[in-house]
């Protein structure tokens, strides 16, 4: 061989020695449109959430509120319950005649008048 050949051959060997480095990826920029998309786009999930926390909460809160109406008004219908049978009870006819008598009033069979109820 020659000597142009030998030298040829180690060029190859020196260069094939020698990693080659992988050609980079080629990377894309971000315009400053999808930045300005991007931005919008988190800002919108921030404000969803926040209005999905803020409506769960005011939720609850008239959840809460009914609840103590309810209870309010149960209590309300135990009390009229109470005062409707110490109604009855108060306008018994012969405690309405012992009352009657107590103050000086008799009862005249003459005069009275049945009511049906």
């Amino acid at each position: 061989m020659s000597n142009l050949a030998m030298e040829r051959e180690k060029q190859t060997e020196q260069t094939s020695s020698v990693p080659k480095q992988a050609p980079r990826a080629q990377t894309t920029k971000v315009t400053r449109f999808e930045k300005l998309l991007y931005g919008m786009f988190i800002a919108f999930l921030l404000y969803a959430c926040i209005t999905l926390i803020g409506n769960k909460a005011d939720l609850y809160k008239v959840n809460a509120d009914f609840s103590k109406l309810q209870r309010g008004i149960e209590e309300q219908k135990k009390i009229n319950d109470d005062l409707k049978a110490e109604v009855e009870q108060l306008s018994r006819y012969d405690r309405i005649a012992k009352k009657a008598k107590e103050m000086g009033l008799e009862v005249n069979e003459d005069n009275v008048k049945g009511l049906n109820q």
